[in-house]
């Protein structure tokens, strides 16, 4: 159903790819509402290192998320930040990228996980208030096709999962 409506919007499918992000260790500030995120993100021989803090996706309104995004390009990287900083988690999934104007849909299976789908607006400040209602347009004909609204991120999720099954052990 999903497919279904982001062609009906105008959306084409842009590629498939395989993502590996490893979500590092970061202290915790009390003072802080949302935590920050680090992870790096592999795709084949690219890596791309993510700055983020977002709040909880919610069904009613739009999520704002601070990005920050820097491509890597020195393969001692990963061996560095683990040992500089732990890693947390990772998340491992199949990315299926659908584009529509500055808007991204992303289908993603993760494993250990499930299916997550996530629409993303890239805006400026100038044309936010159209954006935005450019978002509610996309999230009233794609909930009825969507489960339950995640909290939290991948990192959360494959956390909960890795903790469950060592649970079971």
């Amino acid at each position: 159903g999903v497919r279904k409506v982001l062609k009906e919007i105008g959306a084409k499918k842009n590629v498939v790819k395989k993502q590996k992000d490893y979500f590092f260790n970061l202290s915790k500030n009390r003072d802080v509402k949302i935590p920050p995120r680090l992870k790096l993100r592999v795709e084949g021989k690219k890596q791309t290192l993510i700055f983020y803090q977002r709040a909880n996706f919610s069904k009613s309104g739009d999520t704002p998320a601070n990005i920050i995004l820097l491509p890597v390009e020195d393969k001692k990287m990963l061996p560095f930040l683990i040992k500089a900083l732990g890693v947390r988690v990772v998340v491992e999934k199949t990315r299926e990228l659908w584009k529509k104007e500055n808007t991204v849909f992303h289908l993603d299976k993760v494993k250990n996980i499930g299916n997550i789908f996530e629409i993303e607006v890239w805006s400026q400040q100038r044309t936010e208030a159209k954006d935005r209602t450019k978002f509610a347009e996309y999230r009233k004909k794609l909930l009825p096709h969507m489960g339950k609204i995640v909290n939290g991120s991948n990192e959360d999720l494959a956390l909960k999962a890795k903790n469950k099954s060592l649970a079971r052990n």
